[in-house]
């Protein structure tokens, strides 16, 4: 993982400038790296492995078949979920892609879909952990989640098969309860439907 800091550069001539900077540099990019920018901070990670993926995708399709599918009724859903969208707060100096992100349509509203990056700040984001970037998802990206105005955390460790919770507190990612095999997640923001913790997770 590489980090150099826009707040440490030479002031040319603002820092929204240098954040721009730094976005043009995640343009060039090539596709085997991640590059994103977490308050400042430019990151660059090698793609993750296999098993992570799984966890993603996993995650995404239990959260979907609850939250995010039409009633019976024919109404739509509230929760709109997204696999690595790409996100933007200049007023940060951020622009992230976690690993799932989940807009409500109730409260504020879900992002324009033929627009990246998007501008609107999810409700709840979750990321799984690899070993090249679980110091950075705690870190640099857990602090512009909680600045960006992101309600909450989830971060999925695979190897530990736990989901680890954060609900945004003035700006802050505070941790929560954490949850292992065997165990279902309720509570805000997904209110009392049980999402089970297990089937995110790939045995083997």
């Amino acid at each position: 993982m590489l980090r150099y800091s826009a707040m440490s550069a030479q002031p040319t001539p603002t820092l929204v400038d240098l954040f721009r900077r730094m976005e043009a540099q995640l343009e060039r990019e090539p596709e085997t790296v991640q590059g994103e920018i977490a308050g400042g901070v430019y990151l660059m990670s090698p793609r993750p492995r296999g098993r992570h993926g799984a966890c993603q995708g996993n995650l995404f399709a239990e959260l979907r078949a609850r939250f995010g599918t039409s009633a019976s009724g024919g109404s739509p859903p509230d929760w709109l979920f997204i696999i690595e969208p790409e996100i933007r707060s200049e007023r940060t100096f951020s622009r992230l892609v976690p690993d799932v992100a989940g807009w409500r349509r109730s409260t504020s509203g879900w992002p324009d879909l033929d627009t990246t990056p998007i501008a609107s700040v999810p409700e709840w984001v979750a990321e799984v952990l690899s070993p090249t970037t679980e110091a950075s998802d705690r870190a640099e990206k857990a602090s512009a989640y909680g600045a960006m105005g992101v309600g909450w955390l989830w971060l999925l460790d695979t190897d530990e098969r736990t989901i680890e919770t954060f609900t945004n507190v003035r700006g802050r990612m505070a941790p929560g309860p954490v949850f292992g095999v065997g165990q279902e997640i309720s509570g805000d923001p997904f209110g009392p439907t049980p999402v089970p913790v297990e089937p995110a997770f790939v045995s083997g």
